[in-house]
């Protein structure tokens, strides 16, 4: 195990901040996220990476950034779908977007996947897939993939 930079502060319960130690008064909790980054690779196949996030955290915001992107050349993949779940390819907090043409993706949630947001329960993994329908024979896309909640 390694040992924690210095710089960092953990925590293992939920933080409420406010004037008063209830949460009735006005209490709040605080805001957190996570990422990580994928990369597509020249077979086309899904890529999959997964967050850890605590039980029972009410899913904020989801941002899918793409960092570089992609050159097909002589590949076949004409979109490239972004999934959000609780396992690989899921779609209970994002359904399939189309992500190839760059930038920040413009993400749209139904309400059963807002629900699904309000309280994870013990779902703990978020997982972002990124699934050419082809091939990428020149440069790969890169993603940012950031996950932002608060414990409850």
């Amino acid at each position: 195990m390694s040992t924690p930079s210095l710089s960092h502060t953990y925590f293992g319960s939920t933080l409420v901040a406010g004037d008063a130690l209830t949460e009735a008064t006005n209490g709040g909790y605080a805001v957190l996220m996570q990422t990580t980054s994928i990369t597509t690779v020249a077979a086309g196949t899904a890529v999959s990476s997964t967050i850890t996030i605590p039980a029972n955290s009410q899913i904020l915001q989801i941002f899918i950034d793409q960092t570089q992107n992609e050159v097909v050349g002589g590949g076949t993949a004409t979109a490239i779908n972004a999934t959000v779940g609780t396992a690989a390819a899921g779609t209970q907090y994002v359904s399939a977007t189309d992500v190839i043409g760059g930038g920040r993706a413009a993400l749209t949630f139904t309400a059963a996947q807002l629900n699904a947001m309000a309280n994870v329960g013990t779902n703990t993994n978020v997982v972002f897939t990124i699934d050419p329908d082809g091939t990428i024979s020149t440069t790969q896309g890169i993603y940012q993939c950031t996950v932002v909640y608060a414990m409850k």
